[in-house]
């Protein structure tokens, strides 16, 4: 069981050292540098929260909900409007395909399974760049 958490811990690591890791790091600086990427992301997430708190509810203020509905699609058209964010979301969709690529790995090798789906492998090691040659 030792080597698993061994490899494991190996795989962490050399995730933490991918482009794709540095570049969501590097992203995520950059916004939050970014003053108005910064906030209207933050004024995104508060209102999300609330909109989440009010969903939980049993009896919910419609009306409120959809000012909230409102608000968070007016921050959400001004976020993609914003460079700095639109490159932290470039970065993180790189960094999730990467993580899925791992994933179809790993469950290629212990079920011996491929994932068709979006991303996952699909057995021609031509068309791919994910697992190094590992199916």
């Amino acid at each position: 069981m030792n080597e698993v958490f061994l490899k494991t811990r190996e795989l962490g690591d050399a995730i933490l050292k991918s482009e794709e890791f540095k570049n969501v790091k590097d992203a995520e600086e950059r916004a939050m540098k970014n003053a108005e990427a910064a906030e209207t992301m933050g004024k995104y997430l508060e209102t999300k929260g609330e909109m989440d708190k009010m969903m939980a509810m049993g009896e919910k203020d419609w009306a409120r909900v959809k000012q909230l509905s409102d608000e968070m699609s007016a921050l959400q058209e001004r976020m993609n409007m914003i460079d700095d964010i639109k490159a932290l979301n470039d970065a993180r969709e790189g960094f999730a395909n990467l993580i899925n690529q791992v994933n179809s790995v790993l469950r290629f090798i212990v079920t011996g399974e491929m994932d068709e789906g979006e991303g996952g492998c699909s057995g021609s090691c031509e068309t791919c760049g994910g697992c190094g040659g590992v199916n």
